[in-house]
């Protein structure tokens, strides 16, 4: 019986690894847009028995041994499972041959972000540009980190990687991320890429052996390209020598890229999503303080640029921010083993409190078993759900936030509100329920 299953299987490989070499004959290549030791890109024309031709498509071969390509086979299998990913190409067919992947997908039409950013005659273009972009960029890589479980992290998103059409009459632009070769998936526990490609002067630290790769790598990309956005040109190390205060990128951006390419991955935005917000804040910010300059003649002055000898002093903030941010990187430090110890801890003590309002139910004491039995399951149930969110909100979350993505779409503020106000909820519940069932006790 397993002799005739092996041999199926076998039979079953062959065929379809024949089928792969019909397939590849089918296509007319028309361009070799790519030729390199790991990686050949062709523009090819798919030629059917009766001489048509349909396209163009992109066929890329790519070599299995290094781990390239494993993300065009997961985007192939989500879309044929019907995911609709609107900002990742459409993957045609995906399989191996030989020592090679082969992957072939749609075309792309449209303008790298790099011809786009190169067209805009000045600062003001630029961020019109960022306006219409940025967002859905921002969106794009979210598709990747969020739609796939683990997450798909991109490792080359560059000015040549994003594809971008620009409708006429200032509509929303429509954009496409490109080149997944190097992409890779997130594997919890990994210390760090087992291959370090990608542009350094848009890739993170980690990419180059100093960790493992994650969502925030990709974060850190974003926050270089906003970069060559506002100011036309390509980040340098000297750039963040200036903390990012270089011409043509207001203020409101500059706490924007900081934060987004800090090089501890802790500290920067935890989602392309978060991001996403932060620009659309500093957008407001900027057209808020056009706004506020334009009856003094100021409106249309040049941006001066920061002299080289004297890089300007980062931003400053009002305190409350100011202070939320201290806490914020003071907490970033805890090294991810003592905020495990932290949680052991606090899961401990959560739980003996929690088992604590389960006995009382269970075995009252004589005092409590006075009380009806509805008054006293409600009771002990509002305070094992107090004791729960309370222990919750004490635990270090970035655990939590890298396994559930919903997570780290909320900040630590928001969470510790909702918390607070649901507590509180809870504790009003209780009194107010104390006070009508008084006079039946």
């Amino acid at each position: 019986m397993n002799t005739r299953t092996d041999t199926r299987q076998n039979d079953d490989e062959l065929a379809d690894y024949l089928a792969s070499l019909d397939r590849d004959a089918c296509y007319r290549v028309d361009a070799v847009l790519k030729d390199g030791r790991l990686e050949r890109t062709e523009l090819v024309y798919f030629v059917g028995e009766n001489g048509v031709e349909l396209g163009p498509f992109v066929r890329k071969y790519l070599d299995a041994e290094t781990g390239l390509g494993h993300a065009y086979q997961a985007l192939f299998d989500a879309q044929r499972h019907g995911a609709r990913l609107v900002h990742l190409p459409r993957v045609i067919e995906c399989h191996r041959r030989d020592d090679r992947f082969v992957v072939v997908m749609e075309y792309v039409t449209g303008e790298t972000l790099a011809t786009c950013v190169r067209r805009c005659g000045d600062a003001s273009a630029r961020r019109n540009l960022v306006r219409r972009v940025f967002p859905d960029l921002c969106d794009a890589v979210g598709e990747l980190h969020e739609r796939f479980d683990p997450p798909i992290i991109h490792r080359d998103l560059t000015p040549t990687n994003v594809m971008v059409s620009l409708p006429e009459g200032g509509g929303p632009a429509a954009v496409t991320i490109i080149d997944l070769g190097i992409a890779r998936r997130f594997r919890e526990g990994a210390e760090r890429d087992t291959t370090h490609f990608g542009t350094r002067a848009y890739a993170p630290p980690e990419q180059f052996g100093f960790g493992q790769t994650d969502v925030t790598s990709d974060v850190y990309a974003l926050g270089m390209l906003l970069l060559f956005c506002l100011a036309g040109r390509e980040p340098t190390s000297a750039d963040r020598e200036a903390h990012f205060a270089v011409a043509d990128v207001p203020v409101a951006f500059r706490e924007v890229i900081v934060r987004a390419t800090e090089l501890d991955p802790a500290r920067r935005y935890v989602s392309a999503r978060v991001l996403r917000d932060a620009v659309l804040q500093a957008l407001v910010q900027v057209d808020a303080s056009k706004t506020a300059d334009a009856p003094h003649g100021e409106k249309n002055l040049p941006q001066r640029p920061a002299a080289s000898t004297t890089p300007l002093e980062p931003p400053t903030f009002d305190k409350p921010h100011a202070l939320r941010e201290t806490v914020s990187r003071l907490l970033a430090r805890v090294p991810r083993w003592l905020g495990v110890v932290w949680d052991v801890a606090v899961v401990g003590v959560t739980a003996v409190f929690v088992i604590g309002c389960v006995m009382a139910v269970v075995d009252p004491t004589p005092e409590n078993a006075s009380w009806p039995s509805w008054y006293l399951v409600l009771s002990y149930l509002c305070c094992g759900l107090v004791f729960l969110i309370g222990g919750y909100l004490l635990m270090d979350r970035r655990p939590l936030r890298r396994e559930i993505p919903a997570l780290a779409r909320l900040t630590v503020a928001r969470e510790t509100r909702m918390g607070l106000l649901a507590i509180c909820a809870l504790i009003a519940f209780w009194i107010v329920v104390s006070l009508v069932a008084q006079p039946t006790f």
